[in-house]
């Protein structure tokens, strides 16, 4: 049987947020959303994460990046591999048609889902206590650490990718409330100018 993914067609991808770039002088948000990524579930999800030489976070709430790929950890069994580099899109549309005839394996459709935003700068931190209940400051919120939290009133996944004096985070949320995500953080980051 012959599968289509959106991870093979990059191409196709489209993000519904107006503006994609947003810099302000202490915080720069970028749109994500057609960068690859690809969700797992299942009890053998992490042999297989093993099998394929990625990186498994060691508890839930946890992340690792390696070799262009940040793994997320969300729970005991799921995983969300994503793409950091937008150059990896053939290696991740074959890793979900290798857990599509995997047993006990499911694919996520966090591709189609999720609005993803990559946001930088030396005051995201404080941005996000105006936006979220999770301190998100280094001390609490290491590198590698997620928050399965609210942004701005919205479901949201959030991890610190960096830490240091160029704080970085990836943001996941609801695909249908991407706009006006995008809207809210652009108002809390131009505070930080």
């Amino acid at each position: 049987m012959e599968y289509f993914t959106i991870g093979a067609a990059p191409e196709l991808r489209r993000s519904i947020i107006s503006n994609v770039d947003s810099t302000s002088e202490g915080i720069k948000c970028l749109d994500a959303t057609t960068y690859s990524r690809v969700g797992i579930r299942g009890e053998k999800a992490e042999v297989f994460l093993v099998d394929q030489n990625l990186p498994v976070p060691h508890a839930p709430n946890h992340a690792l990046i390696s070799g262009g790929f940040l793994v997320l950890r969300l729970s005991h069994k799921e995983f969300w591999i994503i793409d950091t580099s937008n150059s990896k899109q053939a290696i991740l549309a074959n890793l979900e048609l290798i857990a599509l005839n995997t047993k006990g394996l499911y694919r996520l459709y966090c591709q189609h889902s999720h609005t993803m935003m990559f946001i930088e700068g030396s005051a995201v931190a404080k941005m996000f206590a105006k936006l979220c209940a999770v301190d998100m400051s280094e001390s609490s919120f290491p590198t590698g650490t997620i928050a399965q939290t609210s942004v701005a009133r919205t479901n949201a996944i959030v991890v610190r990718t960096e830490s240091g004096s160029k704080e970085q985070f990836v943001l996941l949320s609801d695909i249908a409330s991407a706009q006006y995500l995008w809207e809210a953080i652009e108002d809390a980051a131009s505070e930080y100018h």
